[in-house]
């Protein structure tokens, strides 16, 4: 009996945890004088990002589970309100609710986290032994997250870089990874929100929703309003441009939109360094397989399938389809 599509996405990302860690040994190999598995005691730098990175977490700790290379990082939840009830976004009532809120139509949206709630991640960072923190976030033209990290930082007498991702999605998520590694590499806080910048900001995002529903709802497409009135009878392919959500194409079917889609994710593939591809769905989880299977030979890496948290969830809404591309961290000299 084959596997279910959901074991089937545990599965790819079981492989892409595997390469990651690979790599992460590899790397430190290279590095002169380190041993592939000695961590660095003084200096230390951590990480912190928002759960709209779509890494996997500890439900409990918010720490990344991505073995060794999740060990200085930490993701701060997104809370999402159905109604008049707050969820903590990675709650297993919201995991249950927020589906059937997006199929009824209920009312769904997001908050930022607080600046107290990065405040204390920051601080506990501190406490441990870190050095200083870089700290990843979804686009600012998204979200007042950002704009919570740098409050937040701005009330600590200790090193806090913030970087608006100008992403969402694996597309920040994988940044995430590249500042983590740099900092286990030993790079320096300004090296590693460098490490982070570059691969957000050369990270490429598109994808196809079934309507604009639940973009129109959020408020997300302000800036598309003169063309929203065409756009809700297609199925749009769209894209994050310098942080905002833009329309590439007005495919009128599904099935054309995913054929737009995957193209455009081979034009863009073709043209970087190394692509690391990711795929995301939601309440879809055979169609996102079956898009990560077409798109795996254009990756460098295996390729995780991984459901839009909710945080995103909330605003793309059921049958949203996702694919981001990372260029790869270069190889330190």
């Amino acid at each position: 009996m084959s596997p279910r599509p959901a074991e089937r996405c545990q599965q790819s990302l079981a492989r892409w945890r595997s390469a990651l860690e690979a790599d992460l040994l590899a790397r430190r190999a290279a590095v002169p004088g380190r041993k592939p598995n000695l961590r660095r005691k003084k200096g230390r730098i951590a990480v912190v990002t928002d759960s709209s990175c779509s890494l996997p977490v500890d439900r409990g700790t918010q720490e990344v589970l991505l073995g060794p290379v999740g060990v200085n990082v930490i993701s701060v939840p997104i809370p999402v309100m159905i109604g008049d009830q707050i969820y903590p976004e990675t709650s297993h009532e919201l995991d249950r609710d927020l589906p059937l809120a997006l199929a009824q139509g209920s009312p769904v949206r997001t908050s930022r986290p607080s600046p107290g709630r990065l405040l204390e991640s920051y601080e506990s960072l501190r406490a441990q032994g870190y050095a200083g923190v870089v700290s990843i976030h979804l686009s600012a033209k998204l979200s007042g997250t950002v704009e919570a990290a740098r409050l937040a930082a701005g009330e600590l007498d200790f090193p806090v870089v913030v970087v608006d991702s100008r992403q969402a999605g694996l597309g920040l998520g994988h940044s995430v990874i590249d500042a983590a590694i740099t900092a286990q590499l030993g790079g320096s806080l300004s090296a590693v929100a460098e490490a982070a910048t570059r691969s957000a900001h050369a990270a490429e995002t598109m994808f196809v929703l079934p309507n604009l529903d639940q973009l129109r709802r959020g408020g997300r497409i302000n800036a598309m309003s003169t063309l929203i009135g065409g756009l809700l009878w297609v199925k749009p392919l769209l894209q994050l441009t310098e942080g905002e959500i833009q329309p590439m194409e007005r495919p009128r079917t599904m099935p054309r939109a995913l054929e737009r889609l995957q193209a455009r994710v081979t034009q863009h593939a073709h043209g970087m360094d190394a692509p690391r591809l990711g795929v995301h769905g939601f309440g879809n989880p055979a169609q996102a397989l079956e898009l990560a299977e077409t798109l795996a030979p254009l990756s460098a890496a295996p390729v995780p399938v991984v459901d839009l948290p909710p945080a995103l969830g909330a605003h793309l809404g059921l049958g949203a389809l996702a694919v981001s591309l990372n260029p790869a961290l270069p190889t330190t000299s």
